[in-house]
Formats: structure tokens, C-alpha cells, sequence
């Protein structure tokens, strides 16, 4: 590696330049990009064991300061205007010895000042972003010269992110171009994640001498029951219209998934005919919101917690762990289960559902006018050791969190803040691990923040299914793949949710109008947006 002198400008080649894609559009579910094809044999494949990473002394010592550029955290905002205002944004910069300016962009404006920064060529030193969502993809990022290729900094710099990616092939895997290029220091979880899933009102179960429904059948009775014995308006409801957790039973998810290794298009489906029927039979029954494809999660969390509705589709934290104390303070017996994902034959083990891959957001790279790429990489390494994981996930030993019996257990500067924020802000002062950033979420974080037994049971219901056979990994396109996919499936997203709001409600016949609709997909060029990603899958394979 040389940096060059004189020059903000530190650039690292590869011996091929390469271009990628965009990553996701509504119903794509990944992203990233390359060239593909013979890309794959690049010789930066893997990282060296031949380079020993030298280890780092914390805190460093630089005199200089980096600039740190990415959205303010949702959970963060509401208190501060700054990170850098934060215990944890004090703390990384003190544990590191780095001063860190925070920038953040005006909220709602960040596609719009991340575009300003592109066109003004004087980049962040450290850059929080979803490179995956890059026109282009990562690669195209790395070709264009906006963020710096991190195979050399990695294999010399930073031994803690190196060593966890060779003991986790399978992460390093995803986190790189298919030429083998490493992009950013990426936000990683320990496990598979399921925090989403469906709920059911079970103080109403207990009411209507019901058990926690199983099968598509089951699940009838019980929206049933609940309109005609509980005076529900809306039995279910949910605030994303895009909720197809009924339709796992049949063998269907939103956007693209594998089936028996082949890429499918879930709307596409024979089976998602059946879904259709099921779901307007229950609209006309009046089991479904009337307002299901107007209403959000606002009007969601009123209906669920005032007797309007008794089953929606919900976030652990944000959904469930939230409906339930207001849902109790007008209704004490008020309480919500969550269920598996439902079935067509009762004992069957879900094959679908949600699941999040452990690489769950782009993470933060180095731009490619940082003034001192190897520090910069220092800095981001930290979090990968076990001193910056224990900051990053719990914060500072003795004020956020103390030991016990080996165990890291939050304060009651989180469970009891003095300034009478919500646990969630609360503890969004102190870590990351709520949010994203470069180190890997420890499961220890999420078993305390979901502080109720519902909550904690939630995610293990969830979790039982096959859904991880099922899981894109984060494939890339080719720039030119994915400038054509991205007009094929920003057209296509937009007839499927129209169609698919025709068939509930009736407007559109769904025997008379399935086969057509099958035959519009395949016109708007589904079939080609098909082998676009079984091309990329097929890429992804030969990492």
C-alpha cells in the first residue's frame, strides 16, 4: 500500500476494473454488483494468510481529525442533534484517541446531500452508508473512485475484523464484490435474526376458548371469532401493506427467494392464486381492515390497542413491546402472543417466513479522499475486537452496564433514565447495537432489549421455520443488469401491489384474471428479471 504524498487521494487497485449494480428495488430483496462472469477468479478472493495483520495499541495517536458523515439514528434524534453529542459517540472517539467530527444530513434531505457530496468530490474520511443501494452497487463505487477498496487495509491493518471474517467464511462470503473486493466494515449480527412476525391477541383467545391458531383453517376461526364475539371492525390488520405472512402457508413471500436452489418470484407463483382467493374471502367476510391498503402504522397501533383489531403482522420492540402497555391501560387483561407462521396441514414445521441475514446493512467505508486511510482503518477495526464490541453493544463498564455472573446487564441509566426517555432512547445514548454501525451485534443486547417474556418468546416462535433455506444472499448485479432490472421491477412492483389490491377486494376476478395477470408479468419482463438474478446467484455461488 502507498499513500500518496501530497494528495488526499489514496486509491487501492485491483487488477480489474469492474462495475455493479443498484441494490435492491421494492421487491428485490438484495443488492450490490460486479461484472460478473470470470470476475470470480480474482486473486483477491480471499485474504491472505500470508499477511500477518499488525495489532493495534488503542488509544492511536493522531492529531488530526476525521469527519464521519451518515444518518442521525431514528432513536437518537428525538434528544440530540449530533453523535457526537452522545455517550457513545464521546466514547468511541476516547477509546480509539480519534476526533470524529459527526455530519449528519437534514432528515428527509439524504439522498439529496449524499448526491451533493458525490458531485463536490471532497469525501467523508469515514462514510455511513448502505453501499448496496449505490447506482451501480459497491463496485461501481470502488471503480468511480468515491470509497477506497479495503482487501490491503484489512489483510495489514485490522486483525480483528480479519480474523472474525476467517473464522466466518460464509459472512466474508457476503461481504464482498464478486471480484473479491472488500467495500466497507460491515454491520453484522451474531445470529440469523426472525424479530417480525405475526400476533395474536390471547387475552381474546383465552374470551373465545380458542387455541393459538396453526393452519390457514384455524386462523379463520379465530378472525372469525373475533369479529362476531369481540366486536372487531378490523380482525386483522397491519401497517405494511406488503404482509404476507398468511401466504407463507402456500408456499409464497414477497419478492425474490430460493426454491430447491432455483430463483422464483413469489408473486408469480401458481400458489399465489390460492393466497389471493383466501385473502378475499376474508375481506368479503369481513375478516380484513376495510382500510388494510390506505392506513399505517399509526392507525395500525390504534386499532391494535383499542379492540378494533385482534392480529397483525409487528416488530418485536417496536410493534409488540409497544402495543402492550397501551393496549393495558384501558384494558388490564390486555395481551398479545406471537404465533408461528401458519400452515396448510396442522404439525407441519413453517417453511417460510422472516429472516434477516446476519450482514444486514452496508456499513461504513473510507472515502477515497480520507487524509489517512490506514488510521481511519484502525478506527473501524476497533469495533470488531473484544473492547469495542463490549462499547458498541453495552456501552461504557460501570455507568451503562455492569458484570454479572459474566453476563453484561444494562443499568438503570437505560431502564429507569432520568430523563424520562423511553427505554429505547435511552439506550441509544449509550451503544449501536440498537442500530447499525461497524462491529457485530451481540444477541446479549437483544435478549435484554426485548425486556418482555412476550417478546423474548416471540423471537423463538418466529424463528421456527425453514425460512434460512429460502434467504437471497446479497447477490450483485452488473451495471448493465442492473440498469435493466431496475426499469423491469420498479414497473412490476407497482402492477403486483395494484393487482393484488383488485384481487382481495373483488374488483378484479381472480379466476377470470389470474392467467393475465401471470401474462403482464412476463410482458413487463419478469422472465428476464429472473435470469438477471439466477446470473447473480449463480456469481454469488463462485465467490
Amino acid at each position: 500500500m502507498k499513500k500518496k504524498a501530497g494528495n488526499k487521494t489514496y486509491k487501492l487497485w485491483t487488477a480489474a476494473a469492474l462495475s455493479t449494480i443498484m441494490v435492491t428495488s421494492l421487491l428485490s430483496g438484495c443488492g450490490g454488483g460486479d461484472k460478473g462472469g470470470s470476475s470470480s477468479g480474482s486473486s483477491k478472493a480471499e485474504l491472505s494468510d500470508s499477511v500477518e495483520a499488525k495489532e493495534n495499541t488503542y488509544p492511536l495517536k493522531f492529531d488530526d481529525t476525521f469527519t464521519y458523515w451518515g444518518v442521525m439514528r431514528p432513536n437518537i434524534a428525538p434528544n440530540f442533534t449530533n453523535m457526537g453529542d452522545t455517550h457513545i459517540g464521546k466514547q468511541w472517539q476516547k477509546q480509539t484517541g480519534v476526533k470524529i467530527k459527526f455530519e449528519h444530513p437534514v432528515t428527509g434531505q439524504d439522498t439529496e446531500q449524499f448526491n451533493l457530496i458525490l458531485a463536490d468530490g471532497n469525501y467523508p474520511d469515514l462514510w455511513d452508508y448502505d453501499w448496496r443501494s449505490f447506482p451501480g452497487g459497491p463496485a461501481k463505487a470502488l471503480d468511480d473512485g468515491v470509497i477506497l477498496e479495503l482487501n490491503d487495509l484489512i489483510n495489514e491493518h485490522c486483525p480483528n475484523l480479519k480474523k472474525y471474517l476467517k473464522d466466518h467464511p460464509e459472512v466474508a462470503r457476503t461481504i464482498k464484490t464478486d471480484d473479491g473486493r472488500y467495500y466497507s466494515f460491515p454491520s453484522l449480527r451474531d445470529v440469523y435474526a426472525s424479530y417480525l412476525g405475526p400476533l395474536v391477541r390471547s387475552d381474546w383467545l383465552k374470551k373465545c376458548n380458542l387455541e393459538v391458531p396453526e393452519t390457514i383453517d384455524e386462523w379463520h376461526d379465530v378472525l372469525t371469532a373475533f369479529k362476531d364475539q369481540m366486536g372487531a371492525s378490523a380482525p386483522f390488520t397491519a401497517s405494511n401493506k406488503s404482509d404476507t405472512f398468511f401466504a407463507y402457508a402456500y408456499g409464497v413471500q414477497n419478492g425474490f427467494f430460493l426454491d430447491d436452489g432455483k430463483v422464483v418470484f413469489g408473486p408469480a407463483k401458481k400458489e399465489y392464486k390460492e393466497y389471493m382467493k383466501t385473502m378475499h374471502q376474508w375481506y368479503d367476510e369481513g375478516l380484513i381492515d376495510p382500510d388494510y391498503f390506505a392506513s399505517g402504522e399509526d392507525e395500525t397501533t390504534a386499532k391494535m390497542t383499542t379492540g378494533r383489531s385482534g392480529v397483525t403482522s409487528a416488530w418485536a420492540a417496536s410493534g409488540m413491546m409497544n402495543y402492550i402497555p397501551i393496549g393495558q391501560e384501558t384494558e388490564p387483561e390486555y395481551d398479545l402472543t406471537a404465533t408461528k407462521n401458519p400452515v396448510l396441514k396442522k404439525g407441519e414445521t413453517p417453511e417460510y417466513g422472516y429472516i434477516e441475514n446476519p450482514y444486514y446493512y452496508g456499513g461504513l467505508a473510507i472515502g477515497a479522499t480520507c487524509k489517512d486511510p490506514v488510521t481511519a482503518a484502525e478506527v473501524l477495526d476497533y469495533g470488531y475486537g473484544e473492547e469495542g464490541h463490549m462499547m458498541f453493544n453495552f456501552g461504557e463498564e460501570g455507568v451503562s452496564y455492569t458484570m454479572e455472573n459474566d453476563n453484561p446487564v444494562y443499568t438503570d441509566v437505560v431502564w429507569k433514565n432520568e430523563n424520562g426517555w423511553p427505554v429505547s432512547q435511552a439506550i441509544a445514548d449509550y451503544i449501536l447495537a440498537y442500530s447499525f454501525g461497524p462491529f457485530v451485534q451481540d444477541s446479549r443486547y437483544q435478549e435484554q432489549y426485548l425486556y418482555m417474556d412476550q417478546a423474548k418468546e416471540a423471537i423463538k416462535t418466529w424463528a421456527d421455520t425453514n425460512a434460512k433455506e429460502h434467504l437471497m444472499p446479497e447477490i450483485t448485479r452488473t451495471s448493465d443488469e442492473s440498469s435493466e432490472y431496475a426499469t423491469i421491477m420498479n414497473d412490476i412492483g407497482t402492477y403486483v401491489g395494484e393487482m393484488s389490491a383488485k384481487f382481495i377486494m373483488g374488483t378484479e376476478d381472480i379466476d377470470s384474471g389470474f392467467d393475465k395477470y401471470l401474462d403482464t408479468l412476463n410482458q413487463m419482463g419478469l422472465e428476464q428479471a429472473v435470469e438477471i438474478n439466477t446470473a447473480a446467484y449463480e456469481r454469488y455461488q463462485k465467490r
